[in-house]
């Protein structure tokens, strides 16, 4: 899935694995030329990425998953 920003020129990408769907993580690239500051950035830069690195399950809001291995 991907957003196109058209005051930046970048393009946000959120990333799913194929089979499960499941949401890993995102990037932003920027795409098109802008004015600015962002003028600096050259398209085809990537300017932001994250991923989801753990996960866990709790019974209830605020609870934090215990730590094991």
């Amino acid at each position: 899935m991907a957003q196109l920003d058209e005051t930046s020129g970048q393009h946000e990408e959120w990333i799913f694995d194929r089979k499960t769907h499941v949401f890993l993580g995102e990037r932003t690239v920027q795409v098109n030329e802008a004015d600015g500051e962002d003028g600096l950035i050259k398209p085809g830069t990537v300017v932001f990425t994250s991923a989801v690195m753990n996960r866990a399950v709790v019974d209830g809001i605020k609870q934090v998953p215990s730590r094991t291995g």
